[in-house]
């Protein structure tokens, strides 16, 4: 009788022993995946920008955000502007973004984007803004088809013949999802975006851009928390600086990798 107290204690003690080091194990690999990815969102904010460009691009599914959850992403992507006529090649490719999210309450959230400038021009230096969004999502989270209307306004500097302008960005978006699977969707997006600067010479009538276009985007989640979105979107890019007016179409790509908590 001894003897079987003796063992069933030892088989408790090494059972509770193997159910803490697996989940020292599971925390220390949650652990090392928060630090990888705050690593890669410290690079990507720090990385000064020092090309232009506007990501059409979505990076996100229609449904929001539940009510406190906090969401963030970063990454980069290349883009391709032809403009003018004669028509001449603008591409970047090392354009690096991030962006971050808060649910509000049910089929609402609101967003923050760090994105560079759209005025490739030859009188204009780097540029970067800032855009907030508010996302609202008309259908249930468990729907296979999602729909989400997202209206936005951002605030930039640009410089104009080394001189600083402040600069405004009314945009908006009609954003659709489509469920594959449970880990996996396609997303559809239509963007208009506006970008005026009263503060240069002739004022927002001869200094702005206007971009309309598409996007088709891909989501998979590798886990419960972490998902990589990759992007690409295709737009009508047409503006005015200094009264002098260019127009052409561009083309984008981006990588996102994406968590929320």
């Amino acid at each position: 009788m001894l003897a079987s107290i003796v063992v069933v204690k030892l088989t408790n003690q090494r059972n509770s022993q193997t159910t803490l080091q697996r989940m020292t194990f599971l925390n220390t690999k949650n652990s090392a995946r928060q630090k990888i990815f705050f690593s890669i969102l410290v690079f990507f904010l720090l990385v000064p920008s020092f090309s232009f460009g506007f990501w059409v691009v979505n990076f996100g599914i229609a449904n929001t955000l539940p009510a406190g959850r906090f969401g963030f992403a970063a990454g980069f992507g290349q883009q391709v502007v032809f403009l003018g006529n004669p028509r001449t090649t603008s591409a970047f490719f090392t354009i690096p973004h991030a962006g971050f999210r808060l649910g509000l309450a049910k089929h609402l959230d609101i967003g923050l984007r760090l994105a560079p400038i759209p005025l490739p021009f030859a009188i204009v230096g780097p540029g970067f803004g800032v855009n907030v969004d508010v996302k609202y999502c008309f259908t249930k989270p468990e729907n296979k088809v999602q729909f989400a209307v997202v209206l936005g306004a951002g605030g930039a500097h640009v410089l104009i013949q080394n001189n600083t302008r402040l600069a405004y960005s009314p945009n908006a978006a009609l954003l659709t999802s489509f469920k594959i699977n449970e880990t996996s969707y396609l997303t559809v997006m239509a963007r208009q975006v506006h970008l005026a600067i009263p503060t240069a010479a002739d004022g927002k009538a001869g200094n702005f851009v206007n971009i309309a276009g598409f996007s088709l985007g891909y989501k998979k989640s590798i886990n419960s928390t972490i998902s990589i979105l990759p992007e690409i979107g295709a737009y009508w890019y047409n503006g005015q600086i200094k009264s002098v007016t260019t127009s052409g179409p561009g083309f984008q790509f981006g990588l996102m990798i994406s968590t929320s908590f």
